[in-house]
C-alpha cells in the first residue's frame, strides 16, 4: 500500500482519479468496492476491481487519499478538500488559459454564459465581501 510519510508531490487529477475522489469527497469514506459500484452504475463498459484499486493506491501515493485498515477492509478518505482540489484547477486553469488574469477569467465565465439574475446579485455579494477585505 503507500505511507503518508512516503507521499509523493500531489498530482494533477486526470478526469478518472476526479471521478473517484468526487465518490470519496461525497461520501466520506469509502472501500474500493463501494467505489467500483458507485463508478459503474455510470457506465456500460464496466472498470475492473483491480483498476480502481491501482487508481486509489496512486491517489493515496500523491497525497489525495489517506486510508485505515478495518478487519481485511482498507477504507480510504480524502486527504485533501474538495475545496482544495477546485481552487488548485481554477488557479492552474487560470495560469494556462488566462494568462493569470483573474479579469479574463471571470470574463470568459460570465459573458457568454445564461447566468441569472439571481446568480449575478450572488457574485456581487461575494464580490463586495471580497472587497471589504482587501480594503
Amino acid at each position: 500500500m503507500f505511507n503518508g510519510d512516503n507521499m509523493i508531490k500531489k498530482k494533477k487529477l486526470s478526469d478518472a482519479n476526479y471521478e473517484i475522489m468526487k465518490i470519496v469527497w461525497d461520501r466520506g469514506e469509502v472501500s474500493v468496492n463501494e467505489v467500483l459500484a458507485a463508478v459503474n452504475s455510470k457506465r456500460e463498459k464496466k472498470v475492473k476491481r483491480s483498476t480502481i484499486q491501482t487508481q486509489m493506491q496512486r491517489l493515496g501515493q500523491y497525497g489525495w487519499l489517506k486510508f485505515r485498515k478495518v478487519k481485511r477492509e482498507f477504507l480510504f478518505s480524502p486527504a485533501q478538500s474538495r475545496e482544495k482540489a477546485n481552487e488548485r484547477f481554477i488557479k492552474n486553469a487560470r495560469k494556462r488559459m488566462f494568462k493569470n488574469s483573474p479579469f479574463e477569467m471571470a470574463k470568459c465565465l460570465f459573458s457568454n454564459s445564461d447566468i441569472s439574475l439571481d446568480e449575478l446579485d450572488r457574485i456581487e455579494k461575494l464580490l463586495n465581501q471580497i472587497k471589504k477585505k482587501k480594503q
